[in-house]
Parts: C-alpha cells; structure tokens; sequence
C-alpha cells in the first residue's frame, strides 16, 4: 500500500504522518521546504514578528506601568535572524518526524501525470516518477496578484516580501484590510510605519460580525493606522522621487515607500496536470466530497487546494481525514472521516487580537435559528486590567431553548488561545448554562468567557 503526498505544508505533511502512522508506504513529494507557506512564508514568521512588535508597542506604553523606558528600536537583520531562526527550527523537526515515520522526502516540482503517477523535476537536476496506489494532493495556495500592478516593480511587496524583512519602510499602502493586511499594519505600525489600509469593502475583515470589526479597526487607527474603506488601488507607479504612488477608484492619491499588496491567496491548482487527469474543479479550487475524494478514483484533495477555509490547522485536520479515508478505500473499506467546520476557530494576530468560531447572532438567524447573544466585557476583568488590555469582549451565541452554543467571537488579550474553550463546548454539546457552571482559575482573562455563559444562560 503506497500513497504519494503532493505537498508539504501542514495538510501535506500531516496526511503523508497519518497514512504512514496507518501502515502505507508513503512518498512526500515537496516544491521547495517542508513546512509549506505556513511554516516559512505565513503563519510562523509572521507571529515572530508580530511578537517583536508588541514588544515595541508595550514600550511606547511603559510610562502607564509605571516604568521608565525608552522605546524600543528595531535591528532589522536581528529580527530577520530570529525569524528565520525560528522557522528553520520547525522546519528541522519536521524533517526529523519524516524521518522517524520513514516518509520518504522528494524536493522537486511534482505533476500529475495519471491517477496513480507523479512526475518530479528534481531540486537538484534531474527527473523521477513516483506512483502510487492513491495520490493526497495537498499543493497548497499562492498570493494572488492584482492584475492591473505590476509585481515585479521595485516597491512593490506582497506578504511573502513583507516577512522577508528587507527593511521598515517609513510609509507603507498596504492593500487589503482582511487578516493578511491587518496583521502587517498592525506589525508595521508598532515598528513606527506609518501604515496606510486599502479596502475595496466598506468594512476590514469583510464576513467578520460588526462589533468585532468596529473595535479592531479602532484599535489599529489608535496606532495611527489610516483606512480607506470602499476604495481599490486602480494603478501604482514610481516616481521621478523614487516614491511609490497609488491611485484610487475616488480618485485620491497616496505616496509611500512601498506598496504592499495583501488581497489574499488562490488554490496552487494551474499547471499541475489535474484537469488533465479529469479532476473537477469549482473555479481554482478542486472540487471534493465529505471525504476529500476528487472525482478521479483513487485521488484525495485537501488544504487550500480545495478552498473554503484556507487556514494550516483547517489542512491539517483535512489532511489527516483525507489519509484515513484514502488507507480505507485500499484495504476496501468505506470512507468514513469527515472535518467539523463549525467548531474551528479562526484567529487574527492583532493589538488586540481576534478569535471565532461558529456563527453570529446574524448568521444564526440566517439559518433559521432561533438565537440569543450575550457580550462580557474585558473592562471587568482583573487580570486584562492589570496587564493593561482591557479593551474587548467575549460575545456568546447561543441557541434559544437548549443553550446549545452555536458561535463566540472575542476581541481582546489571549483571544486566540481562550477561543478554544468555546470550540471545545461547540464540539462536544456543552451549553452554556454547562460552561457556565465550569469553576475558572481567578484572576484570569478566561473569566470573561464565563460571565458571557452566565449572561447566555440566563436568556436561553
């Protein structure tokens, strides 16, 4: 039983563990580093940073503490040094757990060249085919390019170019306010950037329920982030100054050092031989079942490849599914395993951060459901007064008549570790009034989800 992994980013890399955790022999077969965009261009190296910039935000805060401290300056090659350091880290103990489960690495460009085959053009020269008896295509996605700019100017950087940390620009455009675009502001303007927001939507974080996006934006702007909402960057040219301009639809103009653009990234599906092999597609994504099977017998999809939520630990759990279904089908089971969206939170890494999961009391009612909200503010909590972040809140959904929660969206300190006491209720029937009576550690930012249960239960 041998199963060829396409890809090697964290749904790529958790199928090709899974599958040979199961018994498969298992070939992953990886572009460039094992790790994929999270690892070494997204996720990782961006929270580095972000780390690095809430230690010069909290400088500029310091005298509120009570301390004396100058503000904190930015060595750029340190903080580049400490990045890769980081990732290069992960990087390593992912190769160690290949080579412990005996996956067998191949770095080279893969291309379906049948149901069961994969053409490799080597890294290092040369060709070599692997086949298989079911093929994972976990290929990732890539930045999506505005077509009416030209990428390739100097000056012009998108997020792959921002965590590469070339240098702080003085003023940067940064266009595209969802989590990608906010994320870099709010980096960026920590390190003393004077960060400009471009949003073709008339609200950042566009799907995100109103007050979650109010607080957030105003946040940002307290760190001197401006927004235009509603607009797009219809050109962007260098001037005689070597200043990068940017025209908008209203017709305004802004001037930067750079122009950064973040509007998100597509399935990595073209050029690759799916549509050849006949895999179905839904625009740029692969189209899948419940069980991450393609069309072509014999083929799984997973990750961004697939669309939908294009998060690494979406692609993970896909990815372990996918190995499971696929050792199944070969020892001539059934599929079984399927992924629970509702219960997976998605996060943004912002000064204060962000965490949800499940829906709104907006997207409730949109389904037919009968829903009730309640909000607990962090202003009332001890340990956010104390550590001095006590702008926030914990807003609880929860259906009317069982308490069964439906969603919970939180802005505010350790948003994106507490959301999982939430998921975890969401996942496992717990309601409110259950989560409500769960005895929380005093003091600490937890109690907030508490007193939300408490208010939620109350009106259920």
């Amino acid at each position: 039983m041998r199963i060829a992994v396409l890809g090697g980013g964290p749904g790529g890399y958790s199928a090709a563990f899974e599958a040979a955790r199961l018994g498969a022999e298992v070939v992953l077969i990886e572009r460039e580093r094992l790790g994929g965009t999270c690892l070494n261009w997204g996720c990782i190296p961006t929270k580095t940073i972000l780390r690095s910039a809430h230690i010069v935000a909290d400088t500029r805060h310091a005298a509120e503490f009570g301390l004396n401290a100058a503000v904190a300056s930015v060595d750029v090659a340190a903080l580049r040094s400490r990045k890769q350091g980081v990732v290069d880290e992960l990087v390593g103990q992912i190769e160690s757990s290949a080579k412990r489960l005996r996956v067998d690495v191949v770095y080279g460009q893969g291309r379906l060249v049948s149901p069961t085959s994969i053409a490799v053009a080597l890294t290092d020269g040369g060709t070599q085919t692997v086949d298989a008896d079911a093929v994972i295509i976990a290929t990732g996605s890539i930045v999506f390019r505005l077509p009416n700019i030209d990428h390739d100017m100097d000056g012009v950087w998108t997020s792959d170019d921002a965590v590469s940390l070339d240098r702080i620009p003085d003023e940067i455009i940064i266009i595209g306010g969802g989590v990608i675009g906010l994320e870099f502001a709010c980096a960026y303007a920590a390190f003393g950037s004077r960060v400009t927001v471009v949003e073709l939507m008339e609200q950042v974080l566009p799907g995100n329920d109103k007050r979650v996006v109010r607080l957030a934006q105003t946040k940002l702007e307290e760190m001197g982030v401006e927004f235009h909402l509603g607009d797009a960057v219809d050109a962007v040219e260098r001037g005689a100054d070597g200043r990068m301009r940017a025209t908008l639809r209203s017709g305004a103009t802004l001037v930067a050092d750079v122009v950064m653009s973040a509007v998100g990234r597509v399935p990595n599906t073209a050029g690759l031989g799916f549509e050849e092999a006949g895999i179905e597609f839904d625009r740029r994504a692969i189209h899948v079942d419940e069980h991450f099977a393609t069309s072509v017998a014999g083929v799984w999809a997973i990750g961004d490849a697939i669309g939908g939520m294009m998060l690494a630990h979406v692609a993970e759990e896909e990815g372990v599914a996918a190995a499971r279904n696929a050792v199944s089908v070969l020892r001539g089971e059934s599929p079984v395993e399927t992924v629970d969206y509702d219960c997976i939170p998605a996060c943004v890494y912002t000064f204060p951060e962000v965490a949800v999961v499940g829906r709104s009391k907006d997207g409730a009612k949109e389904r037919g459901l009968d829903a009730v909200q309640a909000v607990a503010k962090f202003s009332a909590n001890g340990k956010a007064l104390g550590e001095g972040e006590g702008d926030g809140f914990v807003q609880l959904v929860a259906q009317k008549g069982t308490g069964r929660i439906l969603g919970c969206q939180i802005v505010g300190p350790h948003a994106v570790e507490i959301i999982h006491e939430v998921a975890v209720a969401m996942r496992h029937g717990i309601t409110v009034g259950a989560l409500a009576h769960t005895v929380h550690a005093h003091p600490t930012v937890s109690e907030v989800i508490k007193f939300a249960a408490l208010d939620a239960a109350g009106r259920v």
